[in-house]
């Protein structure tokens, strides 16, 4: 039995991931100050804490860790907390940046006193954000495509730039004390309770309101979505699997979708049908984002096995049924 524990542990990916090792009988230690529930856990992850072999550890990172705070042995640790949310990239910029290194600078200043097997640090495809305004992302995107910024003024870049970062300290923290780190790079993870935000709760709550017109923006532009499961289990696979120490690793699905096409299969999912409006993409909006998983599947024979059909019809039901 590994124990393993997982930072921002009731977010998204988080709680999947803690449920995915649970499932697997493992002892998980899930970390998090529910910054992003508004200061309270919700139902749904206060039944996963009372699971067999979970525990709860309310730890907020923005502060600096006490001695004997984390656990004396972990063979793995998930580093997935962070302010996300792109409404927040652009209202509280500072805060965003701020806290994601924090949190990050705190836990690997913990971690020193602990015995840990690997590290795995959850960053994003959002660092490629700025690259497409100078031609140099191509699509399927590699994990050694450059990262740029523009200038440091575009607030939106508070969370890719921050995330950034934090590959770089947790990749450098590794080399310092010989702990093996693997960073991977989370593109468009979609699935039940990934809250209100994201583009597919949106048309699901948008659809069960039956909006007629369908207004959506950016209709032509793709995205490649991966369900949450085939996600944690990449997760795992990388933290556990040595080749992938010292890598940048892209989880997702390399299948590309365009969001008018997305409106659609909700819509069918959902047994509705609507006039689909385009209202035209949003100036800061990437036109296109597909990794190259090539290298996923050579270190970890890991290939993404949930279509986007089944997966919206499990996310659609779960929406529907939590309303």
């Amino acid at each position: 039995m590994k124990r393993v524990l997982i930072t921002g542990g009731a977010g998204f990916i988080g709680y999947h991931l803690a449920r995915h090792h649970l499932g697997r009988g493992n002892e998980v230690i899930i970390a998090d100050n529910f910054f992003r529930a508004g200061g309270k856990a919700d139902r749904h992850f206060e039944e996963l804490t009372r699971s067999a072999g979970a525990q709860f550890l309310p730890l907020d990172l923005t502060q600096p860790l006490p001695a004997g705070r984390l656990p004396a042995r972990l063979d793995t640790v998930y580093h997935l907390a962070a302010i996300n949310g792109t409404r927040l990239f652009y209202e509280i910029p500072y805060q965003v940046a701020r806290t994601n290194l924090l949190v990050t600078l705190n836990l690997l200043e913990g971690l020193r006193a602990c015995s840990v097997g690997s590290l795995l640090y959850a960053s994003t495809s959002e660092v490629y954000a700025g690259t497409e305004a100078f031609g140099l992302l191509n699509v399927p995107t590699a994990e050694d495509a450059p990262v740029a910024f523009k200038q440091p003024t575009p607030v939106r870049f508070s969370y890719g730039a921050s995330k950034f970062m934090g590959e770089f300290l947790c990749m450098q923290f590794g080399r310092e004390v010989k702990l093996p780190v693997s960073v991977i790079r989370y593109h468009n993870i979609y699935g039940p309770r990934m809250g209100t935000e994201h583009v597919i709760p949106q048309f699901i709550d948008r659809v069960r309101r039956r909006e007629n017109p369908f207004n959506i923006y950016g209709g032509d532009q793709t995205r490649a979505f991966c369900y949450v499961e085939d996600a944690c289990e990449a997760t795992r696979l990388v933290a556990e699997t040595a080749a992938c120490a010292g890598h940048i690793v892209h989880i997702g699905n390399p299948r590309e979708t365009r969001i008018a096409e997305l409106a659609r299969q909700v819509m069918e999912q959902m047994k509705f049908e609507a006039t689909i409006v385009e209202r035209g993409a949003r100036s800061d909006s990437v036109s296109r984002r597909c990794p190259d998983v090539s290298k996923l599947k050579q270190l970890t024979s890991f290939e993404a096995h949930t279509g986007l059909a089944e997966g919206l019809r499990r996310t659609v039901e779960w929406y529907l049924a939590n309303p």
